[in-house]
């Protein structure tokens, strides 16, 4: 079953190897002239773009399920009570 997790995991992965294979292909010269040059640069851009918004709403996501662990924590109160008497 494809979890929401999974998803996510599989197109950054995607979005990286994508980018490193136009970064690969400009490096060995590939763009042919100045055009496909910036129009290459722009798949990277764009690439890179998606990737670092993923990782930013996952960063998020963390930050506000760790803002509740300690949410539901700070109800407790501890009396240092030793079972030993």
């Amino acid at each position: 079953m494809l979890t929401l997790e999974i998803l996510v995991h599989n197109l950054r992965k995607t979005l990286r190897d994508n980018y490193q294979s136009v970064g690969d292909s400009m490096i060995a010269g590939g763009p042919k002239d100045f055009e496909q040059y910036k129009y290459m640069l722009g798949q990277a851009h764009a690439y890179q773009s998606m990737d670092q918004a993923l990782t930013d709403m996952l960063n998020k996501q963390n930050e506000e399920e760790e803002k509740e662990d300690v949410r539901q924590t700070d109800n407790v109160i501890d009396f240092n009570r030793s079972t030993e008497d």
